[in-house]
């Protein structure tokens, strides 16, 4: 029969589809579709002609499913039939697959299971049935009541009832929704209007019990209104969920791979949804990482290698996003746009996030890159210019007016970083304010006066196309260009990705590679001298290792010191790097760069230790276009989170609010007048692509390494996972004292020492007057010389107290920040108020009486201090001689109140605490905070219960002198 056919094809147990699906044919269909008493009948009770004649279609058979009515334990009224020729919708004139009963409400597809899928699913949780349970005429039944008692049994929400089905027969209970939206209802009223909240239907509510896990499992599509359409119900259902303390994850897969789950089971087997389930993705991070998908409809859609350079813009287009992979060309296709609007004498604005990278950009286009004093009218028709998107305000040394671009072209290459970068980097916080109001001013004013805006970037997203529309004002149509070439399994990049908690293995293995005559590129996330694995020590290294290999470091230090050979080699590195048998790059060269130097390089190698964002280390291995050899290794976590960490916009922008509001109170009881002309809500629109950008950020910190890899196989990359050697570890080598020392002891004894020799020449460095100082501050390029000096006045003016190699390693450690909290907690803390008032002034001023919230946040003390104060946290310093136990009620007080709102403590402190922290765990967070520690004195028994004694550790590290330093001038 067609309906076990079908039903076999999606992986569906043959006695599971006997018991839920019947075939149906003549009038007997109508028998089971229009039995609601609210139809429209005749008065002897038959269902009138305009009814029937609108399901006369049935009559040619088809095939009928329905299970349990969980709500009463009994067989459900309410279920599909799917028509063997099915009529077309009147919206649509599509065909409506199948029918569902007329004027009643939808329920759910709870199946009727066969006792053997039954007790596969109990010994899959380790859970035992009671006979009573199998009845010989309701064991079908049965099943669904023992999985509502059984809260610990993970429940599968899926789309349709054969996937239901399949999921049932891969081991996993499963109810099916009549459509993607069929988990909640929203309240409306006769005229259609929402009067109330949306709910769980009754049969959701009933199976959502606290602390249940749920996964929702619907449909991978790849069409754009599709993905919103079903994005939206994840959002919505899952948060109804999550209100009932259920755990909900979301389960996703390729969209190749198949469509529905039964496709995925159907085409790669069981084992394929058995990974996707391991790898289900919670909802609050699944929603995070949605921000970074684009869902518009394209308007061009591609799958070549390289972007065709006359593509068929259309010229009333004023807003062109573009999607294309790395290396495909987008560059190339920006050059002949700024090549048409210079020849029809239209003025060209490029704006980017990194100089070196806009200058490259500038240079490709025959336009000159904007520096301090060339000021920024244009003259004449035609003339361009390329800026950072620092500068984009009037106070910069360009003076920018965005006023004076009417009618320009704007390109924003790699416009996501440069975006977040406007939104977030430590280089605007000053000047954020003006920039964000610049940036909005110069769009209108482009749109108003017909203009274009192109942007492009492989990562491309609905949250900066958003964006952009809405700083322009205007009701704008994207033109979006999507090339969704992927390339060929030959064509891929091979990417051999290692585990572990450290990049050992790997660069024992690069060693090995340059020994045998590798040439490789090395991508590194940090320059640092203090950085184990970063640019300045591997160079160190493999030239102590290899002193005849020609070696290039390319980081910001080496970029801007002239007598440097990676001096101003950005716009040169197809001729430059040939020379060279190993460069290491730091993130100064991640985006924007195209090295196409052929059969030079053998390999790329990358070191990614959490810095940069997932989508910059990809950028930074897509810098040598040639398809050679990745090697990649990634930390499992990121080291930055923003705000409170949040993955939820809510809790994200909730706590922002509150610590903003709780900053402005403190500053209003300090008698600060002019808090009352400040705006706090500065562009909405800003503060919500912040808030989009940070949470979708938060979520792959958090899954580092997994999200990495994710985007590298979502990009059509061959991912090879690297095994550990059987042999040996580092302190394996070292117990044989006659074998050479480990690899990390050589590369520790290299880092110590440049880091040793740089401090030394810091404090030995020439000292400069005030004068001399900001002259230097504001040179673009510096020699080592000139940067050890500024460095050094830094941290004179920083401390007050004479610099020596021990402050510079202990300024590296974070100490200012330590020392800042510690004084404004004791001996500062009458000048605190005046301190945070006197901040907030100054970016009120630079502002213009506006202020963007995540910059006000970051730059006060008041709720920081406040809140240690209302723990007691300030009186515990003082008790210096003071013994402490987890039994103390003082440290017990404390930490019932730390723990009572770790939200808080996360957004206001910056420290999570763990729930079931003790009191002396959670002194010891709040401790690390300023420096100090405790160290256990001993042991004491009490009832008999053995406790620990501790004792402050108290750092002898010169504090106190610069406190004084502090009072002396004017509090600090």
């Amino acid at each position: 029969m067609n309906h076990l056919i079908e039903w076999n094809a999606s992986c569906v147990d043959p006695e599971l589809t006997q018991l839920n699906v019947i075939p149906l044919e003549g009038d007997r269909p109508l028998d089971y579709l229009l039995y609601a008493d609210n139809l429209p009948r005749r008065n002897g009770g038959r269902v009138c002609d305009r009814i029937l004649k609108r399901y006369s279609h049935v009559n040619q058979g088809g095939w009928w499913c329905s299970g349990v009515d969980i709500l009463t334990g009994n067989e459900d009224l309410w279920g599909c039939f799917k028509p063997a020729k099915p009529r077309l919708s009147s919206h649509s004139n599509k065909p409506i697959k199948y029918e569902h009963p007329p004027q009643t409400a939808t329920g759910i597809f709870a199946l009727r299971v066969s006792q053997s899928i039954w007790e596969a699913i109990a010994h899959r949780h380790s859970l035992t049935i009671s006979p009573e349970a199998i009845q010989p005429d309701r064991a079908d039944l049965g099943f669904w009541e023992w999985v509502i008692d059984h809260h610990e049994i993970p429940i599968c929400i899926t789309e349709g009832a054969k996937k239901a089905g399949s999921l049932l027969t891969a081991g996993y209970p499963a109810i099916a929704l009549p459509g993607i939206n069929g988990g909640y209802r929203v309240p409306r009223d006769q005229w259609g209007n929402r009067i109330g909240k949306s709910q769980l239907i009754p049969e959701l509510q009933k199976l959502a019990s606290q602390g249940r896990q749920i996964y929702i499992v619907f449909d991978s599509d790849t069409k754009p209104n599709t993905i919103k359409a079903v994005d939206a119900a994840i959002r919505q259902m899952g948060y109804l969920l999550s209100r009932r303390g259920c755990h909900t994850k979301v389960i996703t897969w390729k969209p190749q791979l198949g469509k529905g789950v039964d496709d995925l089971i159907a085409t790669q087997g069981v084992e394929a949804l058995h990974q996707a389930y391991q790898a289900a993705t919670p909802l609050e991070t699944w929603r995070a990482i949605s921000h970074s998908r684009l869902t518009y409809s394209a308007d061009l859609n591609l799958n070549c290698p390289y972007l065709p350079e006359d593509l068929a813009i259309p010229q009333a287009s004023q807003l062109v996003a573009i999607k294309s992979p790395k290396g495909s060309g987008k560059t190339r296709l920006l050059e002949n746009l700024v090549k048409q609007a210079s020849d029809k004498g239209q003025s060209v604005l490029v704006i980017g996030h990194r100089i070196r990278l806009v200058e490259s950009l500038c240079q490709r286009f025959g336009l000159n890159y904007m520096k301090a004093g060339m000021g920024t009218v244009i003259s004449r028709p035609g003339e361009g210019y390329g800026l950072c998107i620092d500068s984009l305000h009037p106070s910069s040394s360009l003076g920018f007016n965005p006023n004076n671009w009417s009618n320009t072209l704007v390109i924003f290459d790699e416009v996501e970083q440069i975006i977040w970068h406007g939104l977030n980097s430590d280089t605007c916080r000053q000047y954020r304010v003006a920039i964000l109001r610049s940036l909005k001013v110069l769009l209108q004013n482009v749109f108003m006066s017909n203009g274009r805006v192109v942007i492009a970037d492989a990562d491309l997203s609905d949250t900066t196309i958003d964006y952009l529309k809405a700083l322009s004002g205007i009701p704008l149509t994207p033109f979006i260009i999507e090339n969704h070439f992927r390339p060929a399994a030959d064509q891929a990049w091979n990417v051999y990705h290692y585990g572990g908690h450290t990049p050992k293995q790997l660069v024992k293995d690069l060693e090995n590679h340059l020994a045998n005559g590798g040439r490789p590129f090395v991508c590194l996330s940090a320059q640092k001298l203090a950085s184990k694995w970063g640019t300045s020590t591997l160079e160190a290294y493999f030239k102590a290792q290899f002193p005849q290999l020609k070696i290039l470091r390319i980081d910001s230090q080496s970029l801007a010191d002239p007598h440097h050979p990676a001096y101003g080699c950005i716009n040169r590195l197809n001729h430059i790097l040939a020379d060279y048998d190993l460069v290491l790059a730091s993130p100064a060269i991640e985006t924007g760069v195209s090295i196409d130097l052929k059969g030079h390089f053998t390999s790329v190698w990358g070191i990614a230790q959490g810095v940069q964002s997932e989508n910059s280390v990809r950028q930074a291995l897509a810098r040598i276009r040639e398809n050679i050899p990745r090697h990649l290794w990634i930390a499992s976590h990121g080291l930055n989170r923003l705000g409170n960490g949040a993955l939820s916009m809510a809790s994200l922008l909730s706590c922002s609010h509150r610590l903003t509001q709780l900053n402005i109170r403190l500053l209003q009881q300090s008698d600060f007048d002019d808090f009352d002309d400040l705006e706090m809500g500065f562009q909405a629109e800003s503060l919500m692509c912040w808030a989009k950008i940070a949470v979708r950020f938060n979520a792959t910190m958090t899954r580092y390494r997994e999200s990495v890899l994710a985007g590298l196989e979502a990009e059509g990359h061959q991912l090879s996972p690297v095994s550990p050697p059987c042999e040996t570890s580092d302190s394996d080598l070292v117990a044989d004292h006659h074998l050479k020392p480990s690899l990390t002891d050589l590369i520790d004894a290299v880092r110590d020492r440049n880091y040793q020799t740089e401090c030394w020449a810091i404090s030995n460095a020439t000292d400069l007057s005030d004068l001399a100082y900001h002259v230097l501050q504001k040179k673009v390029f510096k020699t080592p010389a000139e940067s050890q000096s500024l460095r050094k006045h830094q941290l004179k003016l920083r401390y007050g107290i004479p610099v020596n190699p021990e402050l510079i390693t202990k300024d590296d450690q974070g100490w200012y920040e330590k020392l800042k909290l510690h004084y404004f907690l004791t001996v500062g803390r009458p000048f605190l108020s005046a301190r945070d008032a006197r901040i907030a002034q100054d970016l009120g001023q630079r502002g213009k009486g506006s202020l963007f919230g995540p910059d006000f946040n970051r730059s006060q003390l008041g709720a920081v201090v406040a809140t240690l104060e209302l723990l007691r946290f300030p009186t515990l310093l003082q008790q210096e001689n003071r013994e402490f136990k987890n039994t103390d009620p003082d440290l017990q007080q404390m930490a019932k109140l730390a723990l009572g709102d770790r939200t808080a403590i996360k957004s206001i402190i910056g420290i999570g605490l763990a729930p079931r922290s003790t009191p002396i765990m959670v002194l010891s967070r709040f401790l690390d905070q300023i420096g100090y520690g405790l160290k256990c004195d001993r042991l004491e028994t009490y009832a008999k219960k053995r406790h620990r004694v501790y004792q402050l550790l108290i750092p002898d590290d010169d504090r106190n002198l610069v406190f004084q330093q502090w009072l002396n001038h004017s509090g600090g």
